[in-house]
């Protein structure tokens, strides 16, 4: 895999050339972002052309930033974060969030339980999410594109650039690393239930 280094050499020589290897580098990873968001409310078109909005918006940043040398991962995963974002608020049914206070379902909203218990799944699944991506690339995306979205080894294979084989065996190894670091993380098969 192509270092973050490399890519920015790559970029000052050829910006085209740059661009391309930028793309398939981090596709995969800004994809499972995408996607992750746009579950539920958009279609595979939407997180196909999430996508094309992210890089295009990671190319205009890049040109504007030139002589940059920081982390690449980070600035792109905040980029693609806030595209999808934008694409899931345009793609969401518009709800009417107003109530009127003589309303009887206003009590509803006085308890705090379940935004309780919203905020503890949501803070679980963050942590999760810090475990899967201290697992490093391409271990990381390989336990999303699994776990997540169901997807075959074979199919891995195809999306990170390497053999099923050497899939599976990162995927066994990945298994048995992130088990430790949810444990070291306080985090139990229980609190998944």
């Amino acid at each position: 895999m192509m270092t973050d280094k490399e890519l920015h050499h790559i970029m000052e020589q050829s910006p085209e050339e740059g661009r391309r290897a930028l793309f398939d580098v981090y596709c995969g990873y800004v994809y499972a972002i995408c996607a992750n968001k746009l579950k539920g409310c958009g279609t595979s078109e939407d997180t196909d052309e999430c996508l094309s909005d992210t890089f295009a918006a990671v190319f205009r940043y890049l040109d504007s930033h030139t002589g940059m040398d920081g982390e690449l991962k980070g600035i792109i995963g905040t980029i693609a974060k806030r595209t999808a974002i934008s694409y899931f608020r345009r793609l969401s049914p518009k709800t009417d969030t107003t109530v009127s206070i003589e309303s009887e379902s206003v009590s509803e909203l006085s308890s705090d339980t379940r935004v309780e218990e919203d905020a503890d799944r949501s803070a679980l699944r963050e942590a999760v999410l810090d475990c899967v991506n201290s697992l490093g690339e391409p271990d990381s995306s390989i336990i999303i594109y699994f776990y997540y979205y169901g997807m075959k080894t074979r199919q891995i294979a195809l999306l990170v650039g390497l053999s099923d084989i050497a899939v599976q065996k990162r995927l066994s190894r990945s298994r048995k690393k992130l088990r430790e670091l949810l444990s070291g993380a306080g985090i139990t098969e229980e609190g998944f239930q």
